[in-house]
């Protein structure tokens, strides 16, 4: 990733997420709204925290793109010593009032993830992105990064990112691209759709739509969660992949659950080697 896309990218993301609708947002975000995909990340959750073997409160966890805590609750409700990191200062404004419905206190950082990540000379015992990754060109840099943050023995969690297109079973794919197109008819504003569909039939991103870098995943064919593994088995004792099915409509993600069909995953890498 070279650091006009890294730049873009984050522009990108500031200018998405800064402009947030934030109900029309939980009304959107399938890894947010819906209490099943929910119960998954808690899951992992509850997996890092009895991996660390210490009581939640003395644990300390990093959130790298943290936005407005949306995604934070599961630390909050369970009172770890949460660092929040992202690069609007207005969301993390948020994340600070939704944390104080919990009692929690998180600390927060103004900056780019990944500049973090690679600049920070802190370590942690978690570190977690939540729908993060597939906004992020160079992925495979991040987790990198993110893991020289974990502690030896730590663990490290990557949530909501779309299974890589063109290795999802033929189905799967199809009734992922009919969820999500049954979704966006009933959104409106036509015109701009209609121009983004045809940018994604070419190929083609232009640093002029926020849109574009904001769904760089649409561009390069999902992310790769094979060479994510490969990557964390590496410097993790454990590492699973799970794979689920998440969609934006509450009747067809329990239909696609019940087929148990596959769009999206997770990662919980566990037992961090000492380096």
């Amino acid at each position: 990733m070279n650091g006009d896309d890294r730049t873009a990218a984050l522009r990108a993301n500031q200018t998405t997420y800064q402009d947030l609708d934030e109900k029309a947002y939980v009304r959107g975000a399938p890894h947010l709204k819906h209490a099943s995909v929910a119960r998954i990340y808690e899951r992992m959750v509850d997996a890092a925290i009895s991996g660390i073997g210490r009581e939640a409160g003395t644990i300390r966890v990093l959130e790298l793109g943290a936005g407005s805590g949306l995604g934070s609750t599961a630390w909050f409700s369970r009172g770890v010593r949460l660092t929040a990191v992202d690069s609007s200062a207005e969301m993390l404004s948020l994340l600070t009032s939704r944390a104080a419905a919990y009692g929690a206190a998180p600390v927060t950082i103004v900056a780019d993830a990944l500049e973090f990540a690679h600049t920070a000379n802190d370590r942690f015992d978690i570190v977690t992105h939540v729908s993060m990754l597939h906004h992020v060109p160079d992925y495979l840099s991040l987790l990198a990064a993110s893991a020289a943050r974990v502690q030896p023995g730590g663990a490290l969690i990557s949530f909501q990112d779309p299974l890589r297109y063109d290795r999802l079973p033929a189905v799967h794919h199809a009734a992922e691209r009919a969820s999500y197109f049954a979704w966006r008819l009933a959104q409106g504003n036509y015109r701009r759709g209609l121009r983004t569909r045809w940018r994604r039939l070419r190929g083609v991103y232009s640093e002029d739509e926020a849109v574009d870098f904001d769904e760089y995943h649409e561009v390069r064919n999902g992310v790769d969660s094979g060479a994510i593994v490969r990557l964390l088995q590496g410097l993790f004792a454990a590492v699973e992949e799970v794979p689920y099915w998440s969609t934006y409509n509450r009747a067809l993600l329990a239909i696609g659950q019940r087929l148990r069909l596959r769009s999206t995953f997770g990662i919980l890498a566990s037992g961090r080697k000492p380096t």
